[in-house]
């Protein structure tokens, strides 16, 4: 009696261990740009719940400016970014916000990745999102150029970055404020 119980165990583990390491499936779509634009942009109006994500494959060029904006009606949905050849995100949405200005460092196809945070899905909550991806090709992007008074250890990198504090709504371009003033 108690071999049938354990072999009933073993064989509803086994099940659940199956089915719990199923990969959650994501909804993939291309992102198709209109081939005679230098300033090509598309835009999804998706939803997403719980576990699921969807994946955004752009194709670039190393150079490319990708402005990626999402606006979520669930401040957990977020995005990343990350080549399709690689598991390493070059951008990601859940500390570093719901916009990002990056520049694509190699040929190849990138991923733009939708998802909640783990704190919303595992309540299966959903969201409505808007995802824009703009892709700047041929150096037509109007590149800003840092104000030194933000790079206070002339390394190059404004101050923010090393300490992440850095503020979407200042514009880096002009003179850091006084403090006192």
């Amino acid at each position: 009696m108690h071999t049938t119980l354990f072999y009933k165990i073993i064989l509803i583990a086994m099940f659940m261990l199956v089915v719990l390491t199923q990969p959650i499936s994501a909804g993939q779509h291309q992102v198709v740009f209109d081939p005679e634009s230098s300033t090509q942009r598309v835009e999804f109006e998706q939803q997403i719940t719980g576990n699921e994500f969807n994946d955004y494959l752009v194709s670039g060029n190393a150079g490319d400016i990708l402005n990626v904006t999402l606006t979520p009606s669930n401040l957990s949905n977020n995005f990343n970014i990350l080549p399709a050849d690689s598991s390493q995100a070059v951008f990601i949405g859940s500390i570093e916000g719901h916009y990002v200005k990056h520049q694509l460092a190699k040929d190849g196809d990138y991923i733009v990745r939708v998802y909640l945070m783990r704190n919303a899905a595992r309540r299966n909550e959903s969201s409505n999102y808007k995802l824009t991806i703009i892709k700047h090709v041929d150096g037509n992007m109007p590149t800003k150029t840092m104000h030194p008074s933000w790079d206070g250890d002339g390394d190059g990198m404004n101050d923010c970055e090393n300490d992440g504090s850095c503020d979407h709504t200042i514009d880096y371009t002009k003179a850091r404020p006084q403090k006192g003033l």
